[in-house]
């Protein structure tokens, strides 16, 4: 078990600890509020990851969509390049 990298043997001691401090009523509260923020904690910085995620994914679509459109202009100019030059050969003689 390896809870914010801590392992069994260093919770039974702070498990002690805290039984110690603040009695066997109280310690299994604070461990309740302690269980329910961690949870809480956890399905937050799930929800900030996923919106990450997702946000990352938008901005991929908009590169891949920018790189679309900049081929589709290259490759009108080259069109409209070529036929310049072709109008320009047959003005020349």
């Amino acid at each position: 078990m390896n809870l914010f990298g801590i392992g069994g043997f260093e919770l039974i001691i702070i498990f002690l600890i805290g039984l110690f401090v603040v009695g066997p009523d109280k310690l299994l509260i604070l461990i309740r509020k302690t269980k329910l923020i961690y949870t809480d904690f956890k399905k937050k910085r799930d929800e900030l990851i996923s919106v990450v995620e997702e946000t990352m994914d938008i901005e991929d679509d908009d590169v891949k969509e920018l790189k679309n459109i900049k081929e589709s202009l290259d490759s009108i100019s080259e069109d409209a390049s070529t036929k310049l030059k072709q109008i320009k050969k047959d003005l020349d003689r």
